[in-house]
């Protein structure tokens, strides 16, 4: 898919945002309402980004998703479902006000796809699934949803982003992921967490 020039940026405290996830978001601050109007009228495309509150400035890597749904209320807020569709980096802003607009780039995985590298891929991969299991029943049924299809599920990439978004409690070690260029390192930091949280 090809990104837009340019995107909103919306800034969020404890929220980090992965490709292949649904985010639900109601809009209600008049800055995001003009950045939903200008996206719905445009790429139907904007970013997610974590504030950081150890910093003067958001996260420069986020998640860039597209408006799958939205509806307005009558007070002029609106309930949107958010999937996220790239990681990209967020480094050359364009504009700070109303709200940010940056130019997105997408963050590509420089590691080199051998049959080495797909055999450790998948080996952390099943010892991620048994960490999952070992916590036993998941609070919802959509986590047990989940639980099931992750264990079908062969794309390495959308495995780490479902397995993050859904298992990892801490929005600083889920953005140390996000921004985690190589997918086998992103495995080891998933299972390192879940070792030590589940």
């Amino acid at each position: 898919m090809q990104l837009p020039e340019q995107v909103g940026v919306m800034i969020l405290p404890q929220t980090v945002f992965f490709p292949h996830q649904l985010l639900p978001l109601h809009i209600f601050e008049p800055r995001y309402r003009k950045m939903l109007q200008e996206s719905l009228e445009g790429s139907r495309m904007f970013a997610v980004v974590l504030d950081l509150e150890t910093s003067p400035r958001p996260s420069r890597v986020g998640g860039l998703g597209l408006i799958r749904t939205c509806v307005r209320q009558a007070d002029g807020t609106s309930n949107l479902i958010l999937q996220g569709i790239a990681r990209v980096r967020l480094d050359h802003v364009v504009k700070n006000s109303p709200y940010l607009i940056a130019s997105p780039e997408p963050m590509e995985d420089p590691e080199e796809s051998t049959p080495q590298s797909q055999a450790t891929q998948e080996s952390l991969a099943a010892k991620i699934l048994e960490q999952i299991e070992k916590a036993g029943d998941p609070i919802t049924s959509a986590l047990k949803e989940m639980k099931e299809f992750l264990n079908f599920l062969e794309d390495p990439h959308a495995f780490v982003d479902l397995v993050a978004g859904s298992f990892v409690k801490t929005p600083t070690t889920r953005q140390i992921i996000l921004e985690t260029p190589r997918i086998t390192d992103r495995l080891r930091l998933l299972l390192s967490d879940l070792n030590h949280s589940l």
